[in-house]
């Protein structure tokens, strides 16, 4: 599994000139499971990810397809296991639905199918939104204000790698301070730009130790379970990784 998707991600990289394509994860379907991954592409202001899936029984990369706000809400209204066939017809209640049929000469094309691919690319949207991580530094606002890739970032000290306060959401900023610092002309500080998961809600969705080591600090998400991120302490090694069934834990905040 692993090596055939890395045949995949480098064919799909060379075909698309991206650079490095990374592995986001994988989500467990009841037939088959998605294996996600997705490249960094450099974009006015902040960097955009596109995202590429295939299945557990077909190893070619696809793009993630195009959402409509009407296909949005519906993705996020199913709560039912993924079934693993990125075709399958889906009605708003999650269930298999039923193919429209073909059009007739001369009559007007059938309106597109919502498919599990749809609510897939969904989930992962909303799944990177609040639980894609950096430590503080990784990333900073360069001279033509494009967020950009610190290539002098020397990772966390031992005491920094174990606070919460030096992990921030990789995203554009959403809270009002962070906005208004990222907007602002001149230089802007790596600690002022992006939303701390210190601030997340509920208190003590996030769980932060060290690894038995002391080499590595370790972030899990308790709405997103299956979500680790991890930070080698004096080395710019980090990285996240998403192993689930798509479902975030609804009942967090009756657990904390």
């Amino acid at each position: 599994e692993r090596a055939a998707l890395k045949v995949s991600m480098l064919q799909r990289s060379r075909q698309e000139n991206l650079g490095k394509l990374c592995f986001w994860g994988k989500i467990m379907g009841e037939t088959n499971d998605y294996l996600v991954a997705y490249a960094l592409v450099p974009a006015f202001g902040f960097p955009q990810k596109k995202y590429f899936y295939c299945t557990t029984a077909d190893f070619t990369l696809c793009q993630m397809p195009a959402l409509t706000s009407e296909w949005e809400s519906m993705a996020a209204a199913i709560s039912m296991p993924f079934r693993g066939e990125p075709s399958l017809p889906l009605t708003p209640t999650g269930e298999p639905g039923e193919e429209e049929p073909a059009a007739e000469e001369g009559e007007e094309a059938p309106k597109e199918t919502f498919r599990e691919m749809h609510r897939l690319a969904q989930v992962v949207k909303q799944i990177d939104h609040d639980v894609a991580v950096l430590p503080r530094g990784a990333f900073v606002v360069d001279a033509s204000h494009a967020v950009v890739k610190n290539k002098s970032f020397e990772g966390l000290s031992y005491e920094a790698a174990g606070s919460m306060a030096n992990f921030y959401h990789f995203r554009e900023p959403e809270s009002a301070r962070c906005k208004a610092c990222f907007e602002k002309p001149g230089i802007v500080r790596p600690s002022d730009f992006l939303d701390p998961i210190a601030e997340d809600s509920p208190a003590g969705v996030w769980s932060l130790v060290y690894d038995p080591s002391n080499t590595m600090s370790t972030l899990r998400s308790f709405y997103w379970p299956g979500y680790f991120f991890y930070s080698m302490v004096d080395s710019p090694e980090y990285g996240g990784v998403y192993f689930g069934n798509g479902l975030p834990n609804l009942d967090l905040p009756f657990m904390l």
